[in-house]
């Protein structure tokens, strides 16, 4: 699973940093889910789904299998991934107006459900293609998993996927969260593809709560300060102003929690130029 998770991460990355998605005619917010299918379809003979909820567009690419051993029908697969990325990544940066998030699902629909998703905010493609971020920070900024669902073995059409807007207060909790948990992992030796979760992260009533989890074996003391700064670059990124204090919360079984103002999460006002 750790080979699985680390390839498609890379392979996601490459899609979209590759330069074939260069500007087309502009598709309307309506045809969005339209346009995609079509490109997949004309021009690389992909049988696909996608659907826009609100101001988020839904992919889905289901595929024989995504733990094969066998080399030739994984460069099917990955090859095919590109290609669902790239039509997409084309539509969501010629749409007027453009949606707000972009979710990719593709699930194996054999005999075991495992399904990758990836979910980006589309401003962050704008910018990748404007080389306002770098390629890593891009990555950064996209959450990713896999999970295993049985209701997607046999959905050729995607049906069992929930298809609600990405709310931006639950895209940041997630991408807090992912930061943590990627930090806590870069502390173990031998760690790799996506990493268990080191924390809980949520909104309640204007209040940014986060929970550390128990950490893993080999993580380094210090995931307070991980878990504040991982919360203060994305607050401060995506400014995000949702909330009105944060509340962080130990591990167990030291649970003790700290509160900072939004404020204290402000990185400091830049000093006057001097002569």
């Amino acid at each position: 699973m750790k080979r699985l998770s680390a390839a498609l991460l890379s392979l996601w990355s490459a899609s979209v940093l590759c330069g074939c998605f260069s500007l087309q005619p502009t598709y309307t917010k309506e045809k969005a889910a339209e346009a995609v299918i079509a490109l997949c379809r004309d021009e690389y003979g992909l049988k696909i789904n996608a659907w826009l909820s609100g101001d988020t567009l839904y992919v889905y690419l289901p595929v024989a299998s995504l733990t094969t051993t066998d080399k030739k029908l994984a460069d099917v697969i990955q090859k095919n991934i590109n290609h669902l990325v790239v039509s997409a990544t084309r539509v969501c940066l010629s749409m007027n107006p453009r949606v707000e998030f972009l979710v990719i699902v593709v699930t194996d629909t054999g005999q075991h459900g495992i399904e990758y998703r990836i979910v980006n905010y589309v401003t962050d493609l704008v910018k990748l293609q404007c080389n306002a971020i770098s390629r890593n920070d891009f990555a950064a900024r996209s959450i990713s998993s896999i999970t295993q669902n049985p209701l997607g073995v046999g959905d050729e059409e995607g049906k069992y996927i929930l298809k609600e807007p990405v709310r931006k207060e639950d895209f940041v909790c997630s991408l807090i969260t992912q930061k943590i948990s990627y930090s806590a992992a870069q502390q173990q030796p031998n760690a790799a593809g996506i990493p268990p979760k080191a924390a809980e992260v949520s909104l309640k009533d204007r209040c940014l709560e986060i929970h550390l989890l128990e950490p893993a074996s080999g993580t380094a003391a210090g995931l307070k300060e991980t878990a504040l700064a991982a919360a203060a670059w994305v607050v401060n990124e995506y400014d995000f102003d949702g909330f009105d204090t944060l509340k962080l919360y130990g591990a167990p079984p030291d649970n003790a929690g700290s509160e900072f103002s939004r404020k204290a999460l402000l990185p400091p006002p830049q000093e006057a130029n001097r002569k």
